[in-house]
């Protein structure tokens, strides 16, 4: 393992919408109602939502351009 490897931070793939908003520089707005709306993906426990967000980053990625 290389020093660069040890020292890149690794983001947990599941993280609640304040630390998701900050990660992928979304507002928690956007991400709330998302969830809310089932356009983001994510799981719930109890009232909190966990946004998953390698699958977010794709969706994102894919949907780029696209009008509808």
């Amino acid at each position: 393992m290389t020093s660069v490897e040890r020292l890149t931070p690794v983001a947990p793939p599941f993280q609640k919408i304040q630390e998701a908003a900050r990660t992928t520089g979304l507002s928690q707005c956007f991400l709330r109602d998302g969830c809310r709306r089932g356009t983001v993906p994510h799981v719930k426990s109890g009232a909190t939502y966990y946004i998953n967000i390698p699958a977010l980053l794709r969706k994102l990625d894919e949907g780029v351009g696209d009008d509808g």
